[in-house]
């Protein structure tokens, strides 16, 4: 009964949607130009978006400022392997790119999830799929519940519910809960301590049925790495195959 009652509100949703769209044409974010059917960014912004990376770790996703190869792996991840396989970024978290993501995640910019996710697709298909990594189950990174209630939503389940319908796989968004900790933002704290803190922030709840499976945790922005980490280990635990990641983007420190 749960999964009727979400495919009908799935579907009165998107009717309303397009009758909304023929009464009130969508303009585009960046140029305020009709921005057609597909979202709210034109076909001429969505195209000038940079998404350039510099060459990255192959583990962790992270960039290097050095001529490196493609397939090289990071300092830190050949000293502590992290728990998962492969992190997937989509591009760096700077520019216009920030921009989208910050009016998503920060002034309730729901009405962006459908363009944002555009790239999560195509990097599924071009860097994950092609890879022939069979996926079998997403999970968003969990948000604290305190800010779950003041933002009204958690952009990482909006991200894993919309590719999940996308790509044709399930979603369990119960898997991992967030829990408070106290401590201090990440980019404030050394590796050890990011480490530690991001193993005591999070929790495994509903993990039935992740047994032996390959999953994809998704997240818009990946900091340092260290959420992605606990959240893995915390699926392997549960008895996860595998754990990947696919997140919007990384920033880049040189």
């Amino acid at each position: 009964m749960p999964n009727l009652l979400l495919t009908t509100w799935h579907t009165l949703t998107c009717w309303s949607s397009r009758l909304l769209d023929l009464l009130y044409p969508r303009d585009c974010t960046f140029c305020h130009q009709p921005a057609g059917e597909d979202g709210y960014i034109c076909q001429d912004c969505l195209e000038r978006l940079s998404l350039h990376r510099n060459p990255s770790c192959i583990r962790c996703g992270a960039e290097s400022a050095l001529p490196e190869g493609h397939d090289f792996t990071c300092s830190e991840c050949l000293q502590q392997p992290p728990a998962f396989e492969r992190v997937f970024i989509v591009a760096r978290y700077d520019n216009a790119f920030r921009d989208l993501i910050q009016t998503f995640k920060y002034r309730k910019g729901i009405w962006l999830t459908k363009d944002l996710v555009r790239y999560l697709v195509a990097t599924y298909q071009l860097r994950i799929a092609e890879a022939g990594i069979a996926i079998d189950l997403l999970v968003p990174v969990p948000m604290q519940v305190s800010k779950l209630r003041a933002r009204g939503y958690n952009q990482a389940a909006l991200l894993a519910e919309a590719l999940a319908r996308e790509i044709h796989l399930p979603c369990n968004t119960r898997a991992l809960k967030r829990v408070r900790t106290g401590k201090l933002s990440q980019t404030r704290l050394h590796r050890s301590e990011r480490l530690a803190n991001a193993k005591a922030a999070y929790r495994a709840a509903r993990t039935k049925g992740l047994e032996g499976k390959t999953i994809l945790l998704i997240d818009d922005v990946v900091t340092t790495g260290a959420t992605s980490n606990a959240c893995a280990t915390l699926l392997r635990q549960a008895g996860a195959k595998a754990v990947y990641v696919l997140a919007l983007a990384r920033p880049f420190h040189p």
